[in-house]
């Protein structure tokens, strides 16, 4: 039974101690997602025909081909209808980039070409899309889970200072833009990926103002003023702001 003494001090540790088990749950799905990425980044390449199709006139056409591609080498050609691959049939861009992406490295793809009222079974070996280096990811992408790390530790360490949950987000932001990469799969899992790393680099510049703001503690400080913190959320509009345009522009 706990005295009217005791009852604070048990509340205030309990507090503590669901607030440490939050971040260190964030933490560990934060890692997890960073070594999903990692895991795809290096396991995973995307593939190319070098054709650009089009679906505007109603059938699938190639409008440009890229010259020295695998399709140039073997034949296509401006106006060529692709009605098929691996005689599955596509109708749109979208069946094309599918194919694409469940292609496997040195992977060739039967393509089924309509041309002047015939029919022709190609066979297209895939090119790698050019990328950036995956050792820069990869060293990135580990700055990044470092420097989550350090911000959790720093917020364990004093879960009730403020100053410690403003540079724990700010090191989530960081562990965002460092460690999360889209990776063009387009599956459900890149698109956690994508909208990850979009919100960190849209968060990383207000979190860090509002924090450059805040801290060091100044007694003297406008942001510490009542008008300065009514008008510290005003940070954060220009990213809520282009975050809905942009979910605007991909929806």
């Amino acid at each position: 039974m706990l005295t009217p003494a005791e009852f604070p001090v048990t509340v205030t540790r309990r507090r503590a101690w669901f607030r440490s088990t939050v971040h260190l749950v964030v933490v560990a799905a934060l890692v997890c997602l960073a070594a999903a990425n990692v895991a795809v980044r290096a396991s995973w390449q995307e593939m190319e025909d070098g054709v650009l199709w089009d679906e505007t006139t109603g059938a699938l056409t190639a409008k440009e081909i890229a010259e020295g591609s695998p399709a140039a080498e073997k034949g296509l050609r401006r106006g060529d209808v692709l009605a098929a691959i691996n005689g599955r049939e596509v109708t749109d861009v979208q069946d094309v980039l599918d194919a694409l992406h469940n292609a496997g490295k040195g992977e060739a793809l039967t393509y089924t070409i309509l041309r002047l009222d015939s029919s022709t079974m190609v066979h297209v070996p895939l090119d790698r899309v050019p990328a950036g280096s995956r050792s820069q990811y990869f060293v990135l992408a580990a700055v990044g889970i470092f420097s989550l790390l350090v911000g959790a530790g720093v917020r364990l360490r004093r879960p009730d200072n403020q100053a410690t949950l403003h540079f724990f987000w700010l090191t989530v932001a960081f562990f965002g833009v460092l460690s999360l990469s889209f990776t063009a799969r387009l599956d459900p899992l890149d698109w956690v990926f994508y909208w990850g790393d979009v919100i960190a680099m849209l968060f990383l510049p207000p979190v860090f103002l509002h924090f450059a703001l805040m801290f060091p503690e100044r007694p003297d400080s406008w942001a510490r003023s009542d008008a300065g913190r009514a008008m510290l959320p005003l940070l954060y509009l220009p990213a809520l702001l282009l975050g809905a345009a942009r979910v605007a522009v991909i929806l």
